[in-house]
């Protein structure tokens, strides 16, 4: 699935967040969208961070915010569209975050999420993270 990633500083366009409103209602974790997005511009406008928007076919689909934490980047709020879930998205996304955080310099690209199903752990996997630290904190090299 060609998924077209666009990286938003400072703040997410209107429409861009509207789409993410959606996604984040269906993704588990997300107890309240609205939450999720004041969170998102709150840490683009004070604290840096980027956000990683994913398009196909003119709707987006996927996003990420990263920010740094001294050489390593933290990765929060992934959310994919439930549609398109289970096609590569999420691994699209996270190849692009990649590639484009390298750029800033090395590190690592740090995530955390209540890991308790065995699925959500080997997608993790499959997409280069491992298991580092405390419970539910997973790593890749960038």
């Amino acid at each position: 699935m060609p998924v077209e990633v666009e990286v938003y500083q400072k703040e997410l366009p209107t429409a861009i967040a509207e789409d993410l409103r959606r996604i984040y209602i269906d993704t588990p974790g997300y107890a309240d969208a609205q939450t999720v997005l004041a969170d998102l511009q709150r840490r683009l406008r004070e604290d840096g961070d980027r956000y990683y928007a994913g398009r196909f076919n003119g709707h987006w689909i996927c996003g990420a915010l990263v920010g740094d934490q001294g050489e390593d980047r933290i990765m929060r709020y992934l959310a994919v569209h439930p549609a398109t879930r289970g096609r590569g998205v999420a691994e699209r996304l996270v190849e692009e975050i990649r590639q484009q955080e390298l750029e800033r310099g090395p590190g690592h690209l740090v995530t955390g999420f209540q890991v308790d199903d065995a699925a959500l752990a080997s997608i993790l996997r499959a997409m280069g993270f491992i298991p580092h630290g405390a419970m539910g904190i997973y790593r890749c090299q960038l």
